[in-house]
């Protein structure tokens, strides 16, 4: 069935997916009758460890009790869906799960605190009950708002920042037991470093975010020539407030989604059938190797599939289902290198022959002034490339990483790369402001792994 195919093989764009998201793998967890803690890994399995405790607190005054006696490496852990090896720790994992919820919500001003370890899923209904909303969501919404701020995590939108972007206050509590509220007036060192801190500062256990008031949006996917996507970037994305492609490896096409703000009444189309998924990705291999005719049936089949829309309340339609596990690399590069970049990955793709058919996703999103956000006094173009989780992606990262490098890349702190603090302080115009405050907090380095100490240079 063509429709069948079509779903399988875009079964990790909007639209698509299984209704149940991924377990979290982050909750607290014991060996039953034996009291010894479980391992951990993350939701791509790329990441994982054998922890000596897990710490599960249920209060704010618990977390500052249990971080001043925890056993060092202190790793806090949420949904467990970086990429890269933040979380790993043979010390303490120490988890968000039990805080979670709303705090003061401020109906006048539009601000709501949120506890640090809500999923950004069911977030989304409780800031509805209240009249508000996020002003963006990220791609998927498993993750914890405390892992997606640790991160700089972020959505789609030129005139749009990340979640980083919309924190008007935090609270920190650090390794030696402190508790550090913070904004723009009160400790804002704290708080240009908290809002993207790698969670190598403490523990954020709440979070003001500023919202907007709940609105409807109307996502149209179509699939455009991708020529026609790189030249016009810019332009399309400064016409529609959340803009996003997917280019695709070997074709000439690419998918368009956009998404505005509507008045029109909630429209779900019906789920694809995704039963054919691994069919299809073997068949689309099989496509791609065997050169120009494969190649021109692949691309007769994804120019031919049809445009679609849905309506719904933004957090139902900003955040996608993702049915397939996958690894991933992000690099953000300046917003007006990101189409020139990503053309120099497609050709790349096609030169070498390089067999991948997982879509490449291109995002813009405005500056902020967090001291390690990708976006840093910068406005970015977003690129990830990604690999299905059951290969090996080590050959098709190695050989694409070099090109973001090129084009002055920042790596997403929650995605997989080889950057060390050598190269990463160079990318940053405060990254030694970061460090004076992390020194200051955390002189003894207990919240530091061995990822962290790479990256950071502690």
């Amino acid at each position: 069935m063509q429709s069948a195919a079509a779903g399988a093989a875009l079964a990790t764009l909007p639209g698509c997916g299984d209704p149940t998201p991924p377990l979290a793998q982050g909750g607290p967890g014991y060996a039953p009758g034996s009291g010894a803690p479980l391992p951990w890994r993350n939701w791509a399995g790329t990441a994982w460890c054998q922890p000596e405790q897990r710490a599960a607190p249920q209060s704010e005054s618990e977390v500052v009790d249990l971080l001043a006696s925890a056993t060092a490496p202190v790793r806090p852990v949420g949904a467990g869906h970086s990429f890269s090896p933040l979380v790993p720790t043979d010390g303490t994992l120490f988890s968000l799960d039990g805080l979670n919820g709303l705090g003061e919500v401020d109906d006048r001003a539009l601000t709501a605190w949120v506890w640090a370890g809500t999923r950004l899923g069911p977030l989304g209904p409780m800031l509805e009950a209240r009249g508000q909303a996020m002003p963006n969501l990220p791609d998927i919404d498993y993750q914890a708002l405390g892992g997606a701020l640790a991160t700089s995590t972020h959505g789609t939108g030129a005139a749009l920042g990340s979640i980083s972007d919309g924190v008007d206050g935090l609270v920190l509590a650090t390794a030696t037991g402190e508790l550090i509220e913070c904004d723009r007036s009160r400790n804002a060192a704290v708080f240009h470093a908290a809002r993207c801190s790698l969670g190598a500062l403490g523990v954020v256990t709440r979070v003001k975010l500023r919202n907007r008031r709940p609105f409807r949006a109307r996502e149209t996917t179509r699939m455009v020539p991708v020529d026609e996507l790189l030249d016009e970037a810019p332009a399309r994305a400064a016409a529609v407030p959340f803009w996003e492609f997917y280019a695709f490896p070997h074709a000439s096409v690419g998918m368009e989604i956009a998404t505005v703000e509507t008045d029109a009444p909630v429209e779900i189309p019906e789920e694809e059938d995704l039963n054919a998924l691994g069919e299809m990705r073997d068949l689309a291999v099989r496509l791609v190797q065997a050169g120009r005719p494969g190649v021109a049936v692949l691309d007769a089949i994804l120019g031919g599939l049809p445009s679609s829309e849905r309506t719904d309340t933004s957090h139902r339609v900003l955040a996608h289902t993702r049915v397939e596990r996958f690894h991933e690399m992000e690099y953000t590069v300046p917003a007006e290198a990101g189409p020139a970049c990503l053309r120099e990955i497609l050709d790349t793709i096609r030169a070498e022959k390089i067999p991948i058919i997982f879509p490449i996703e291109f995002r813009y999103i405005r500056r902020d002034d967090a001291w390690l956000s990708m976006f840093s006094n910068r406005d970015g173009a977003s690129i990830s490339i990604h690999q299905f989780h059951d290969l090996d992606y080590r050959p098709y990262f190695e050989r694409i990483e070099p090109i973001f490098w090129k084009y002055d890349g920042r790596p997403h702190w929650g995605k997989l790369h080889t950057l060390d603090a050598s190269r990463l302080a160079t990318l940053y115009p405060h990254w030694g402001e970061f460090e004076a405050v992390r020194e200051a907090l955390d002189p003894s380095g207990r919240m530091l792994n061995a990822h962290l100490r790479q990256v950071l240079g502690a």
